[in-house]
């Protein structure tokens, strides 16, 4: 009986020594993997760190790029105002400028109905001297002198 326990044991103790060996192995294959990793992650540390080195200048680059689009934009916006108020003056110059030229309008048919009136009245007043000194001149005769009179005596 004490020699099947021993037996028993021993046994055990070989199966014991297989798991351990079995376990030995994979802690081994484990090891080798973590070291694997650790190798990996040294070599993406240096990695990123030659990434971050190069991307500083990219990030200062886009930094000044924003900044000159902020200024671009303010700039673009600065225009637009203007525009608009030049716009606004334009028109309002464009309406006055209409009334201006309405009033011409009706300023100009003024001054040629009493320039017509003038004429007709000068002529009316050949024919008026004409007659009172006794010498008779058709109205064309008279429209005739006077288109040859200078400016300033008519």
């Amino acid at each position: 009986m004490f020699l099947r326990r021993e037996r028993g044991v021993w046994d055990q103790l070989h199966r014991q020594k297989g798991l351990l060996a079995n376990a030995n192995e994979l802690l081994s294959a484990r090891s080798a993997e973590v070291e694997d990793l650790r190798l990996c992650c040294a070599d993406a540390k240096v990695e990123a760190a030659a990434v971050q080195a190069q991307l500083a200048p990219l990030a200062a680059r886009v930094k000044e790029l924003e900044e000159e689009l902020t200024r671009a934009v303010s700039d673009r916006d600065a225009f637009r105002s203007r525009a608009e108020e030049a716009t606004a003056l334009g028109e309002a110059l464009a309406g006055k400028l209409g009334a201006e030229e309405s009033a011409h309008r009706l300023t100009k048919g003024a001054l040629n109905e009493a320039l017509a009136a003038v004429e007709a009245s000068q002529i009316e007043a050949v024919v008026l001297k004409g007659a009172v000194e006794g010498e008779f001149q058709s109205p064309c005769f008279v429209s005739f002198s006077l288109c040859l009179l200078p400016d300033f005596l008519v």
